[in-house]
């Protein structure tokens, strides 16, 4: 697919703007197929879809074959944190990670790395123990090899896991950081970002992005301090490494995504404060196709917005909303894409990861695909179809009730009622007027900036 496909017309991305205008939620009927199940497709008709809709993570019976009342536990049924379906259930996810038809959740409430295995019929967690245990997991991603690194938001530093959980390493110490809360990794692991927020009221040194060696654990150098110009950074909340080989960094306070090559020389930004489309509000997750589109999350659209990789609004999906149909977000957090281009999204309140895939792929094409099919046809490994372990059956850690706040808590800059100028001159172009046109009102009412993010 290339990227000049995706480009709207005026007519359609208007129309877009009339939908978010009505109570920030959109809601689209599924596109109907003859001998063929609905879907639900993004962009909605006459639009040619781009994107669909195919399933919902809720818990851990989503994947387990047969297994959906044994792998219920006492703090599951204590805490609420069992699926509708049966099983292990979201307490409140945040992190997201995919590799391979292997589906990794961050959940803060239970203090764990939930892993979604459909293609083996099994779901296991990550830092339930020493060595390894987990206290807050926030930001995640994975290398080419499939191991996983996870920001500890309260043990100040970043867990390494490989490719079958077991516990690597860990990079940084508490000193190093003041609230950490994502992670880029290069594809060979060689360098490890992890995005230091800071804090509203904290020192500006620690408004940063600190680089480690991937082998050896040791801090490389730092990149930015708190500020609004070009390669300065003011509450950064995500990050990721692009095809491209540069480093992507969501700087949440500014309003912006920034480009940094691996040494941290600034190479390039966009974006600017708002509701309207192709504006950020409360900025969140990030991350890319092999095209180098960038996908980004928005707490307070409730959405994610697709960017080309110069800046230009593509398409949007989702809208805020309580009803926990798909699309539909109340506390949207990070999101991921994996080597077959399916999307994953998380939302902390509605505890659900809602999953999208490429049009140009079928439901049972891809890692994830493949594996669901095995999944639903019972073609499943005998060594695999078996009751989670006394081990892994263990009462989550206790936790606070689950509320309706981001977990990286950080209070943002106010959201002011008009577009704003960007906080920085940025070197890319603007997107054209036909794709930066605004809807003529806000596209998602923002959360009350007195609140905590």
């Amino acid at each position: 697919m290339r990227t000049g496909q995706w480009m709207f017309k005026t007519g359609a991305l208007l129309a877009f703007g009339a939908l978010l205008m009505l109570g920030g939620c959109v809601t689209q009927e599924p596109v109907k197929k003859a001998g063929k199940k609905e879907e639900l497709a993004y962009p909605a008709p006459p639009d040619p879809p781009r994107f669909f809709y195919e399933r919902t993570l809720r818990s851990s019976g989503d994947v387990e074959l047969g297994e959906k009342e044994s792998s219920m536990d006492i703090s599951a049924l204590m805490t609420g944190q069992e699926g509708a379906g049966g099983g292990k259930g979201f307490g409140k996810p945040f992190g997201i990670a995919a590799h391979k038809g292997k589906v990794f959740v961050g959940d803060t409430l239970r203090r764990s790395v939930m892993v979604f295995e459909p293609g083996k019929g099994k779901f296991t967690e990550y830092g339930k123990s020493d060595p390894g245990a987990l206290a807050k997991p926030l930001g995640m991603r994975t290398d080419a090899k499939g191991n996983l690194y996870v920001v500890d938001s309260t043990n100040k530093r970043v867990m390494a896991y490989d490719p079958d959980g077991k516990f690597i390493r860990s990079y940084g110490q508490k000193e190093d950081f003041e609230h950490p809360s994502g992670v880029a990794v290069t594809p060979d692991g060689s360098r490890i970002y992890v995005v230091d927020t800071g804090r509203s009221q904290g020192k500006p040194e620690f408004h940063r992005v600190r680089v480690y060696d991937g082998a050896s654990g040791s801090h490389l150098f730092d990149i930015g301090r708190r500020g609004a110009e070009n390669g300065q950074l003011n509450l950064a909340r995500d990050a990721v490494i692009g095809p491209d080989g540069l480093l992507y960094v969501v700087d949440g306070g500014n309003f912006r995504i920034q480009v940094f090559n691996q040494d941290g020389k600034f190479v390039r930004g966009f974006g600017t404060v708002g509701r309207r489309l192709g504006q950020f509000a409360r900025p969140k997750g990030i991350s890319m196709d092999n095209e180098g589109n960038l996908y980004v999350s928005d707490a307070s659209h409730g959405n994610f917005q697709i960017f080309n990789p110069k800046g230009q609004l593509l398409m949007f999906i989702g809208g805020r909303g309580k009803d926990d149909a798909p699309g539909s977000y109340t506390l949207p957090a990070m999101l991921t894409l994996d080597e077959d281009g399916r999307i994953y999204i998380v939302d902390q309140a509605l505890k659900k990861v809602d999953i999208f895939r490429p049009a140009t792929i079928k439901e049972d094409e891809g890692a994830l695909g493949v594996g669901f099919q095995k999944l639903k046809s019972g073609d499943i490994p005998k060594d695999t179809k078996k009751p989670a372990s006394k081990e892994e059956e263990k009462p989550a850690k206790p936790a606070a009730p689950v509320a309706e706040q981001d977990d990286d808590e950080e209070e943002g800059p106010p959201i002011p009622d008009e577009a704003a100028p960007p906080a920085a001159k940025q070197e890319s172009k603007a997107a054209p007027k036909a794709e930066a046109k605004p809807a003529a009102k806000p596209a998602a009412k923002p959360a009350d900036s007195k609140k905590k993010r």
